[in-house]
């Protein structure tokens, strides 16, 4: 009897490490919305001209352990753009750019995931400007956001995503011959827990 006790124990510390860990579960978070924005830029002229949207929403499911198993949605509303320039303001509205009347929401959702480091990683997915769906890739960084000044942020993670996109794709194609073709697009986000 004894030695069948025995025998018992040493097959239990043995297969132990055989048996499967508890599989992590992804944590799933969300965008304030008083700490998020989408930053962009283009060639004008000469100059550079830079705006933002500042009604973002966006979800985040993050696996620490798992990172390629992280998503990523949000949606935009085209009408909160904002250059300090009512005039331009009013044209990137119109029909002729982001057409908010038409197309009210910019989305870009996840597909895929690859890890690049522990903080970053390439995003694979499908951005939708003017009802027009175009695969796209971002470069995101995340990492922990704890301000002192905010109660309750010591679980939060800073979310920064980067792109590049033609405006020509999505039919914005008015004045080539002032306004550069390329986009560029940052993310700035602070995701909270989900709760």
């Amino acid at each position: 009897m004894r030695k069948a006790q025995a025998w018992t124990a040493v097959l239990a510390v043995i297969g132990a490490p055989l048996l499967p860990a508890a599989e992590a579960k992804a944590e799933s978070y969300v965008f304030n919305p008083r700490k998020t924005e989408v930053r962009f830029s283009y060639a004008i002229g000469f100059t550079v001209q830079h705006g933002r949207f500042s009604q973002v929403e966006g979800t985040l499911r993050y696996d620490e352990r798992a990172p390629e198993r992280s998503e990523v949605f949000a949606k935009i509303a085209t009408a909160s753009v904002e250059t300090g320039q009512p005039i331009v303001d009013d044209e990137l509205k119109g029909v002729n750019f982001f057409n908010s009347k038409a197309s009210p929401l910019l989305t870009f959702r996840s597909r895929s995931v690859v890890p690049v480091t522990p903080n970053t990683a390439k995003i694979a997915g499908d951005i939708t400007v003017n009802n027009i769906t175009k695969p796209v890739t971002l470069d995101v960084t995340l990492t922990p956001y704890d301000d002192p000044a905010l109660k309750h942020s010591a679980d939060n993670k800073k979310f920064l995503a980067k792109t590049v996109i033609s405006r020509a794709a999505f039919r914005m194609e008015s004045y080539p011959d002032m306004v550069g073709d390329e986009i560029s697009i940052e993310i700035h986000a602070v995701a909270r827990p989900a709760r």
